[in-house]
């Protein structure tokens, strides 16, 4: 049986995200859909998702999930998935 993972959101997340989606809904819908992929495959096991561990990331969100132009970067502990930040990929590192 796969764990199921619990994704939460930091402050920070809360208000890049506010300040990226403001006037394109379209990212509510990308953000429910990402969460969903974390709480079940947040390491990529499957290899299906857009997932990568950044290397040489000392500081918070040392994993990114990719959609479209933008990239959700999260730790993992143990069965959390902590979300730090949802930029455009021009800002994102």
């Amino acid at each position: 049986m796969i764990p199921s993972f619990r994704v939460l959101a930091t402050p920070s997340f809360d208000r890049d995200f506010r300040k990226t989606a403001k006037g394109n809904p379209i990212l509510e819908g990308a953000l429910q859909e990402l969460a969903a992929i974390l709480r079940q495959d947040p390491y990529n096991q499957s290899a299906k998702h857009p997932i990568k561990k950044l290397t040489d990331i000392k500081s918070d969100g040392q994993w990114r999930i990719r959609w479209r132009e933008y990239r959700l970067r999260y730790d993992i502990y143990g069965t959390d998935v902590v979300l730090h930040s949802f930029r455009h990929r021009k800002e994102a590192y």
